[in-house]
Order: structure tokens, then sequence, then C-alpha cells
């Protein structure tokens, strides 16, 4: 009766122990006496050896005024869990076991630049993979989970838009000293294998390198796994949006400043026009501006590229006004000086300017020692005046209108006793005859009926020879104020011309030095940072 209840006995047990899975009760005895809480090693003095890496998926941004990257990964940790071990023989030669994460032991691997601080946001932990080691007589664990990871980067904008940014991440345990837990990288770069490429920047190379570092805080060194990342800035964007607008905008203003006239005719609607491109400029300037960290330690490539365009308009507009000042200049009626007029000529010949026909002219005469035909003003003073008026009465006299004395037999000289001060032309030269005093005053006259008749006579006649002399003299008068007049018009004139023609000289000397200093910022800035590009790909970025 006894063996019986016995058999009963074993045969329930050996039935109830066959309807449990052998996974299950693996891991029923895996966790049984497992403590989650503790180090996995059977001596504690040892230290877990952990081995990382990472798979880079994508690169979601990269913020340069707030200075971060924010990037999508793959992330596997290794190690071995002494605790977790079983023979596979005992179970149906299963070797191979996945966990929940949070069943077993997991090193608190910690992103030590990172920006957020809650694990649960950069991180998403699955399943555990388990590998039992009989040589080890440990279980291989492997931890695989995505992540996004938004971390520092101080980032050197010195070359933008043509620019190499280096960002590193650096992981290590944050409880666990070199004594605890011991990083060591799976391989010597990121993996890129099934990388999205991004829009705006291209990836040179990946490195990782295992550092120990000894803190101030604790006795023990920790170990540091630093991941770099070498980014190189897709240029293009830059190029099309601000570079070639600011250089097209520069050119046309620099064209548009010293082109040798405008619609009207004048040069003042040049100033305008450097004022509005001044304004353009400067919202171009804030569009790089907002791309840029708030930073007093260095000024961008594409800073100093705008901000040297800008001193280019400004200087164009400065010396537009200098050449209008120029051009106004005529209009006072001085003409150009012969030192003026020989820089300005050579000027001209460097700036292949043709000069005005009268300078021509001026040049064809003295290349044949001929007399240069001048047009002259002096200054208008009393003696000037005097002497015109002295020669016009000479001219008069040679022309047979001779001035009389008092001893003329003409009746009509007699006629007053003022004849004498009526008919002084100068100071000078009174008008008397070789023995009569100046100033005397004929006798006075006695009025009979003869000369009575006589002088009717007289009086009848057309024209008197005082007449025609004072009308003579009034005509040279008239004629000599209408030389002078044209003269002082013609040289206006020509100052006008002469003036307008420096004017324009000097735009194109301007035109040609304003464009020639745009093409060396230009190409020297550019070339500049295209030579970093090519040092940061063949030297200072090569791997090792």
């Amino acid at each position: 009766m006894m063996s019986l209840k016995f058999l009963l006995i074993f045969t329930a047990l050996t039935l109830s122990s066959a309807a449990v899975p052998t996974q299950i009760k693996l891991v029923h005895d895996l966790l049984d006496n497992y403590d989650r809480k503790a180090k996995p090693m059977w001596d504690n003095a040892k230290p877990i050896n952990v081995s990382f890496s990472m798979d880079l998926y994508q690169i979601l941004e990269l913020n340069e005024p707030q200075q971060y990257i924010l990037l999508n990964a793959w992330i596997i940790e290794r190690w071995y869990d002494e605790f977790l071990y079983w023979n596979p023989n005992d179970y149906e030669n299963i070797s191979e076991l996945r966990l929940p994460h949070d069943s077993i032991w997991l090193p608190d691997t910690t992103l030590y630049n990172s920006l957020v601080m809650k694990d649960d946001d950069t991180r998403r932990l699955l399943n555990a993979k388990l590998t039992t080691d009989g040589q080890r007589r440990a279980a291989y664990i492997e931890l695989l989970y995505p992540t996004i990871y938004k971390f520092s980067c101080l980032l050197d904008l010195r070359y933008f838009p043509f620019d190499v940014q280096v960002c590193t991440m650096t992981f290590s345990s944050w409880t666990y000293d070199q004594k605890g837990i011991d990083y060591f990288p799976y391989s010597d770069h990121i993996g890129t294998s099934n990388y999205l490429e991004n829009e705006g920047w291209y990836i040179l190379r990946t490195k990782i390198t295992r550092n120990e570092v000894k803190y101030a805080c604790c006795p023990n060194k920790y170990t540091l796994l630093q991941l770099t990342l070498f980014l190189r800035r897709k240029p293009l964007f830059y190029l099309v949006n601000l570079i070639i607008p600011t250089s097209i905008i520069t050119l046309i203003a620099i064209v548009g400043f010293f082109t040798t006239s405008s619609a009207s005719g004048m040069r003042e609607e040049k100033v305008s026009l450097g004022i509005t491109t001044l304004l353009s400029m400067s919202i171009l300037m804030l569009m790089v501006s907002d791309q840029m960290p708030t930073t007093s330690t260095f000024i961008p490539l594409i800073g100093w590229f705008i901000l040297a365009m800008i001193v280019v308009i400004s200087m164009g507009t400065v010396v537009s006004s200098v050449i209008i000042a120029i051009q106004k200049r005529g209009s006072i009626g001085e003409r150009m000086s012969k030192r003026s007029l020989k820089l300005a000529k050579f000027l001209a010949c460097f700036t292949c300017t043709s000069l005005p026909p009268h300078i021509e002219k001026e040049h064809m005469m003295e290349a044949f020692d001929a007399p240069t035909p001048t047009v002259e003003v002096r200054p208008l003073s009393n003696d000037s005046v005097r002497n015109k008026w002295i020669n016009g009465a000479k001219k008069a006299r040679n022309n047979g209108l001779a001035l009389v004395s008092d001893k003329s037999t003409d009746p009509l000289i007699h006629l007053s006793p003022s004849t004498t001060q009526e008919d002084s032309l100068s100071p000078s030269a009174p008008v008397a005859s070789a023995g009569s005093p100046v100033g005397t005053t004929p006798a006075p006259l006695t009025v009979n009926d003869d000369s009575v008749s006589m002088i009717s006579n007289v009086s009848s006649r057309p024209a008197t020879i005082r007449t025609q002399r004072f009308a003579g003299k009034g005509k040279h008068c008239t004629n000599a104020f209408l030389a002078m007049q044209s003269s002082l018009k013609a040289n206006k004139q020509l100052a006008l011309a002469e003036f307008e023609w420096l004017a324009t000289v000097v735009e194109r000397l301007c035109f040609v030095i304003f464009v020639v200093i745009f093409f060396i910022i230009t190409i020297g800035i550019n070339f500049w940072s295209f030579l970093n590009l090519l040092e940061a790909e063949l030297k200072k970025w090569e791997k090792p």
C-alpha cells in the first residue's frame, strides 16, 4: 500500500514537471535568487568590463545659436553577468535567452554632456539578450536600444559657411569608478552603415577613444569613452541665398556709382542708390546674425564678407559725393590749373578717357610750338575802365573824329562855357590847345543878327561832329561789354566742360579701383575658406 502511494506521488510530480516549458523553468531558475541591485560579480573587487558601440542613424539638428546637436543613434552595450550562467545541457540545449531590461542588472551608462536630464526622454530600453558562456561560466549580456541624444557642442564658426565642426559625446558610468565598471570601445569608430544623409552636413569621419580621467572629488579614476564626429557643412544654401546675392548687389552698386551719367544727367541720385543698397545689405546681415551664436570672441567669415561689402558700398557713396562736388565746381567758372590738368591728362590716359576738344586742340598746338588760344578774364577795375574809354577816344580820333580845342572856328564849340569840361575824356588828357591852359573859359560872346542866322544854319545840320563822337564812344562801350560778357560765358562753358571731364576721369578710375577691390575681397575670402576645407579633408582630419 505504501509503495502504491509513493508511485502515485512520483508519477504526479513527473507529470507536473513535464507540463512546465523548459524556457520558463530556465527563467525561474535564473531569477529566483537573482537581485538586480547587486553587481553581478562573484568577486566584488573585480570590475565589470562593459563594451560600448554606437551606430549613427540620423543627425536631426545642429543648432548654431544654442550650440547643440540632436541625433538619433542605436546603442549596444555588452558585458558578462556571472549570476545568470546556466548549463545548456540541463535545459534542452537552450543557450540563448531574452529577458526584460528591468529584471537584470544594467550599467548606469550616462552621456556626460547631455542636455536632457530625464533618462526616459533619452533612450528606450527594451529586452536584453543573454547568451551562456561555458568557458567563463557567465552569461554574455547584449543590451540594444534606440536613443535620441541632445548634447552640447562648442561650434567653431570662424569659417562659416565653409566650416568643419568637431563634436564629442562622452559616455561613462555616473556612480561606478574604474574599479566598479571599466568601459571599452567595441570599435574604433561610430557605425554609419544605416546612416540617413543630412541635407546640411556631411560626415567626414568618426572615432571612439578611451580615456582614464581622475576627478578631484573621487579617489579612483573614471573610464570615459569619447565618441567624436567630424562634420563638414554643405555651403550651397548659403552660397545661393547670401554670398551670391551680396556679391551681385555690391557689383551693381559699384557700376551704378561710377557710370559716367545718370538718367537725369546729374549724379545726385547715386547717393540714394548707395543708401538703398546699404539698407539691403543690413537685411542680409540680420539673416546671418540669426544663424550665429551671440558671441564677441570672433566674427564668422561670411560676416567679414558682408561687412567688407558694406564698407565698399559706403566708400562708393562717399566717393560719389566727391565726384558730384568736382562736377559742381565747374559752375563757378574757374578753369583747371596747369598742374591739375597735367595730372588729369595722366589719369585720362590710364583710364582710356578721351580729352575734351578744346584741350585736344591746345595739346596739338603745344606739340607744334604754337601759341595756345586761351580765353582770359581779368577782374575789372577803375583803371581798366578808364583805359578802355581812352582807347575808344583814340580810335575815334584816328577815324576822323578828332577832338578840337577852344581855338576851333566851329561856332558850336563856343556855344557853352562848359564845352571843354564836357569834352574832357580823361583826367590826364583834358581837351585844350597847346597854348591854352587847362580849364580856361573863353571870352563872352556878343550875339548879333548875323550870328543868330549863322547859328540857326549850323543847328539845322543832320548830325554834328560832337553827336557823332558821343555815338561812336557809346557803341564802342557796348561792344566792349558784349565782348566781355561773351568771354565770361565762353570761359564758364570751358570750365564746365573741363570739370565734367575731370569728374568722368575720376569716376572711371574709381570704378577700376572698386571693381579690383571687390574681386579681391570676394575671391580672397572664399578662396581662404576653400583652403580651410581642403586642409580639413586632407591633413587635419585624415585618419591616423
